[in-house]
């Protein structure tokens, strides 16, 4: 993880997914022309002083919405708005977190990663803090069962989890215990793709209170 600057994470994630977030970012960049358009941000006819002041008030304007969830105009701030609404519900939010073990921070997919097959991928640059809060809940809420996960692929390392065939008696038991483990782990590709839903859901709400 960058130690400056912001964090270049990816979510992957399906087509509708993709296709429901291109659509209300598109919504969103037109209701931020919309706001652009009031009298108040006009420089028409103003002195070149002025007219800065006025570019600079409307910077500042955006920065209160974006930060308020009011406008979500961007990948990257409607992400940040999502998934601290996702920490938030999952209770994660306000917790003290342990520091991320370097294992965490391993290039490849978790033990019990569950999005093999996700098609799109949705680039994310998020706060190095909100990044670190991300990583280090989804890692001490799922440890147990990731070394759980570890130890079953020692145990049965001709088995291939995913397959929607039925296995004979005892591997179809081991595969059962496998998905039993797997889903008590929650990735951080889980809590983007849970957060950016919750963005495309708040771009909704915002959409719908402007309509009306």
């Amino acid at each position: 993880m960058e130690k400056l600057g912001k964090h270049q994470g990816n979510a992957k994630v399906s087509f509708e997914l993709r296709a429901s977030l291109d659509r209300v970012l598109k919504e969103q960049k037109a209701y931020r022309r919309e706001l652009a358009g009031d009298e108040r941000w006009s420089v028409q006819g103003l002195s070149r002083q002025d007219a800065a002041g006025v570019r600079a008030a409307w910077r500042r304007e955006q920065e209160r919405l974006r930060k308020a969830g009011e406008l979500l105009d961007t990948i990257d701030v409607l992400a940040i708005h999502g998934i601290e609404l996702e920490l938030r519900e999952r209770g994660w939010w306000d917790r003290r977190w342990p520091a991320v073990p370097d294992e965490a921070m391993d290039p490849g997919r978790w033990p019990g990663s569950r999005d093999k097959g996700l098609p799109k991928q949705v680039p994310l640059r998020l706060p190095q803090p909100l990044a670190r809060k991300v990583y280090a809940a989804c890692w001490h809420t799922s440890y147990k069962s990731i070394v759980a996960l570890r130890d079953w692929r020692d145990l049965h390392p001709g088995i291939v989890p995913g397959r929607r065939r039925r296995e004979p008696g005892d591997l179809e038991i081991a595969l059962e215990e496998y998905e039993r483990l797997a889903a008590q782990v929650t990735t951080v590709g889980d809590v983007y793709r849970a957060g950016l839903r919750k963005g495309i859901w708040s771009a909704e709400a915002i959409q719908s209170r402007v309509a009306n």
